[in-house]
C-alpha cells in the first residue's frame, strides 16, 4: 500500500511530540496538585497559628478578657464560666482562650473561608468532644510527639496542633501546675481545598490545550519546511523523471536549496543529459541498422522471388519430358511381353509418378507463395468430398490391407475450392497410410461444430512428438526416422497454406507410439466472403 512522505512525517511527529508532551502534561498536573495541597496546609498552619497566639495572648492577660455582654461580639457564646464585672456601662464578660476560639471560628465559618474547633479526650464542654480524627490525632500528639496532624479530602484539609496545658490554663482546666507542658486538647482548622484544586485542574487543562495547539503549530511548521525543502525538490525529480522515462530527454531540474538534494537535482542532470547523448546514439545505430536491414530484406524478397520463379518455371520445363516419358512407358507396357522387363518398367512407371506428385507440389506450392492462385470458391458437399477421396486413395491403402472407417453423417455443405480441399484431403490421407502399419484402421470423421465443419483423420502410426507439432507444417522438412516412408516435404505445407485460404485451421494432436491425429476446422461462413 502506497503511503506519501507527507503523512508519514506527520505520523511519525505526532508519535514522538505527543507522548513526550503527555508525559509533561501529567507530570505538572501532578506537582500542581502537589503545589495545592502545600499551599492550603500551609494556610491552615497560619490560620493555627494566629489562633495559637490569639490564645496566648488571652492566657497572658490573666488567663482571659472582658468583653461587654449586650456587645455583637458576645452573642451565641455559652459562658462556662461566670465571671462577670459590673460597670456604669454595663456588665463585662470575661472571655477564655476557649470562648474567643468559638467565636473565632463562628467568624470564619461565616465567611466560608476556614473554620475551626477546639477538641479534647476529656473535654469540659460536650461540643470539644473529639471525633475519629480528632482522636486520632490528639493520641499521635501523646504518643508519638508530633508538632501536626492533617489530611486531604475532595472538599477540605482539616489540619490539627496540640495544645499544651500553661499556667493560665489552671483556672478552668483545674490541671496540676505540676503537669503545665502536658497535652490538654488540641485545635482543629478546616481549611476548603476543592476551588483550589478546581483552579488548578482548570490550569492543567488550559495547559494541555496549548499543548495540542503547540502540537498543531509545529506540525505545520515541520511539514511548511518539509514541504519546501524536501517535498518540492523530489516532486519535481519524480516528474522530470517521469518525462525522461517518456522519451524526454531534454527534461532538467532546477533545486536551489544549497543541501544534499542541491547536488542530488545536479547529478540528475548530468544523468538526463548522459542518457540523451546515449539515446542519440542508439537512434544512429538502430536508423543504420534499419537500412542494412530493409536493404537486405529487398534482396533476400529478390532472392525469393527468383526461386519462385527458377522453381515455377522449372517445374513447369520439367513437366514436358516427365509426360513424354510417362508416355514412352505406356507404349512400352502394351508392346513388351518378357515378364523381367515388364517389373523393371513397373518401377520406372512408379518412380515417374512419385516425381511426378513432387513436381506438381512444388508447382503448387511456388505458386500458393507467389499469390497466383486462382480460387474458385463454391458451396460444395463435404460428406461427397470426403467419400471421393477415400475412393482415389483405396488402391493404396489396399496394397497394405489398410481399413478406411468412415461414417456419413449426412450432407454438410461449406463455402470451398473443391479442387485445393480434395488436394488437402489426399495429402493427409496419404500420410495416414504411408505410416500405418499394415492391416491396420484410419478412421475419418465429420460434423458440424459452432458454425463449422471439423474432418478428422486418425491414424495408428508411430505418432509424432509434441515439440515438432509446428515443424512438420514447414516446407522441405522431413522429420522421419523411417526413411523408407521419407516423403518430400511438401503435403503438409501446401495443406497447411490451403487450409489458410479458406480461414479455417488444421491442428495434430499424437503422442509417441499412439498415432496421429489432423483436424481441419472449415467456416460454414467466411468473412472475407461471406455466407452462401
Amino acid at each position: 500500500m502506497y503511503h506519501s512522505l507527507n503523512k508519514k512525517i506527520i505520523i511519525g511527529v505526532i508519535l514522538i511530540i505527543a507522548p513526550i508532551l503527555g508525559l509533561i502534561f501529567f507530570w505538572i498536573e501532578a506537582d500542581l496538585l502537589k503545589q495545592a495541597k502545600s499551599q492550603t496546609l500551609e494556610k491552615a498552619r497560619v490560620v493555627a497559628d494566629y489562633v495559637v497566639l490569639t490564645r496566648q495572648w488571652i492566657v497572658d492577660c490573666n488567663g482571659g478578657i472582658f468583653v461587654p455582654v449586650d456587645s455583637h461580639g458576645a452573642k451565641d457564646i455559652d459562658y462556662k464560666i461566670k465571671c462577670q464585672i459590673k460597670t456604669a456601662s454595663g456588665a463585662l464578660q470575661m472571655f477564655t482562650p476557649s470562648m474567643v476560639t468559638k467565636k473565632l471560628s463562628q467568624y470564619s465559618t461565616q465567611n466560608e473561608s476556614y473554620s475551626m474547633k477546639l477538641s479534647s479526650l476529656d473535654p469540659i464542654s460536650i461540643d470539644n468532644k473529639a471525633d475519629d480524627f480528632e482522636t486520632q490525632a490528639l493520641k499521635h500528639f501523646k504518643n508519638k510527639g508530633v508538632s501536626e496532624f492533617y489530611r486531604f479530602t475532595d472538599f477540605h484539609c482539616d489540619f490539627m496542633v496540640p495544645l499544651y496545658n500553661n499556667k493560665g490554663c489552671v483556672k478552668c482546666h483545674k490541671r496540676d501546675k505540676k503537669i503545665a507542658s502536658s497535652i490538654i486538647g488540641g485545635l482543629r482548622v478546616t481549611v476548603p481545598y476543592h476551588q483550589t484544586k478546581k483552579i488548578l485542574k482548570q490550569n492543567a487543562f488550559i495547559f494541555g490545550g496549548a499543548g495540542i495547539f503547540i502540537i498543531f503549530v509545529i506540525i505545520w511548521f515541520l511539514m511548511f519546511m518539509i514541504n519546501k525543502v524536501v517535498l518540492m525538490p523530489l516532486k519535481e525529480l519524480e516528474e522530470k523523471g517521469s518525462q525522461i522515462s517518456s522519451g524526454n530527454f531534454d527534461a532538467r531540474v532546477e533545486i536551489q536549496t544549497n543541501d544534499e538534494l542541491e547536488v542530488l537535482g545536479h547529478n540528475f542532470n548530468m544523468m538526463a543529459s548522459s542518457l540523451g547523448r546515449s539515446h542519440e546514439q542508439l537512434e544512429k545505430k538502430v536508423s543504420m541498422a534499419t537500412m542494412d536491414l530493409e536493404k537486405a530484406n529487398r534482396e533476400l524478397l529478390k532472392l525469393d522471388k527468383l526461386k519462385s520463379d527458377f522453381l515455377a518455371n522449372m517445374s513447369h520445363e520439367l513437366r514436358s519430358p516427365l509426360t513424354a516419358a510417362r508416355g514412352g512407358v505406356t507404349y512400352l507396357e502394351r508392346t513388351i511381353q518378357n515378364p523381367d522387363a515388364f517389373k523393371y518398367l513397373n518401377i520406372v512407371e512408379k518412380n515417374l509418378t512419385r516425381l511426378t506428385g513432387l513436381i506438381n507440389n512444388l508447382f503448387d506450392f511456388t505458386k500458393l507463395e507467389a499469390g497466383k492462385i486462382e480460387w474458385e470458391f463454391n458451396r460444395e458437399n463435404i460428406t461427397t468430398l470426403v467419400e471421393e477421396v477415400i475412393e482415389i486413395m483405396s488402391p493404396v491403402a489396399m496394397e497394405k490391407n489398410i481399413s478406411v472407417d468412415f461414417v456419413n453423417p449426412g450432407n454438410i455443405y461449406a463455402l470451398i475450392d473443391l479442387e485445393r480441399m480434395e488436394q488437402v484431403f489426399v495429402n493427409i490421407l496419404d500420410n495416414a497410410i504411408k505410416f500405418s502399419p499394415d492391416k491396420s484402421i484410419i478412421q475419418i470423421g465429420l460434423k458440424k461444430t459452432e458454425g463449422r465443419v471439423e474432418i478428422f483423420i486418425k491414424d495408428q502410426g508411430p505418432g509424432i512428438d509434441e515439440e515438432l507439432f509446428e515443424n512438420i507444417f514447414e516446407k522441405f522438412y522431413t522429420g522421419q526416422k523411417d526413411q523408407h516412408n521419407k516423403g518430400s516435404g511438401m503435403g503438409l505445407a501446401i495443406s497447411k497454406v490451403i487450409v489458410n485460404a479458406h480461414e479455417g485451421e488444421i491442428r495434430v494432436k499424437s503422442r509417441q507410439g499412439s498415432g496421429v491425429s489432423f483436424y481441419i476446422l472449415l467456416p460454414l461462413m467466411q468473412k472475407s466472403r461471406g455466407n452462401f
